[in-house]
């Protein structure tokens, strides 16, 4: 049997109806984030059709030290 190398889940492969979703209190409608197994998912709060994001561990981990960083402050 081979290892096949792991892989973030897909937003339809996660089951997303008892998430817990967290938002800034004073902007509820902008981005939201829950926690569901071991992977963070996020939405935005004004469009809860559109596909969320899926993040594993590592993944979210990095987007929060680009956050620190200011590696998105220049985004339009």
């Amino acid at each position: 049997m081979t290892n096949q190398p792991s892989r973030t889940p897909k937003p339809c492969d996660l089951d997303l109806t008892g998430a817990q979703w967290l938002a800034a209190p004073d902007a509820p409608e902008g981005p939201q984030v829950a926690f569901v197994g071991e992977y963070i998912v996020m939405r935005h709060g004004s469009d809860k059709s559109a596909p969320p994001l899926v993040f594993d561990q590592d993944e979210w981990k990095a987007f929060q030290q680009g956050v620190r960083e200011g590696d998105f402050n220049e985004l339009p």
